[in-house]
């Protein structure tokens, strides 16, 4: 599931940075001031880094996991290992 969610991540971000610019391609060719397209725009970065922070939040989560995940195969291995030699 975990690499599900990092594979279809820059996916989003891309989808999401495609619909801003079409956003602002429209809202300039419908006459709408500069400084409407810039206040979206400086939105649109601000959407950004924060889907970025959440990727980089849901890498490390998926990281400590395994890390987790390994540990506890290593200990049951070598619990498994030692009732042979009792």
């Amino acid at each position: 599931m975990g690499n599900i969610v990092i594979q279809l991540m820059p996916l989003f971000i891309i989808f999401i940075i495609g619909q801003v610019v079409v956003n602002i391609i429209r809202a300039s060719k419908s006459g709408v001031k500069t400084k409407v397209i810039q206040e979206k725009f400086a939105a649109f970065e601000d959407d950004l880094a924060l889907l970025e922070q959440d990727l980089d939040d849901t890498r490390q989560r998926i990281e400590v996991l395994e890390k987790i995940a390994t540990d506890e195969k290593r200990d049951l291995n070598r619990k498994i290992d030692g009732l042979g030699n009792v």
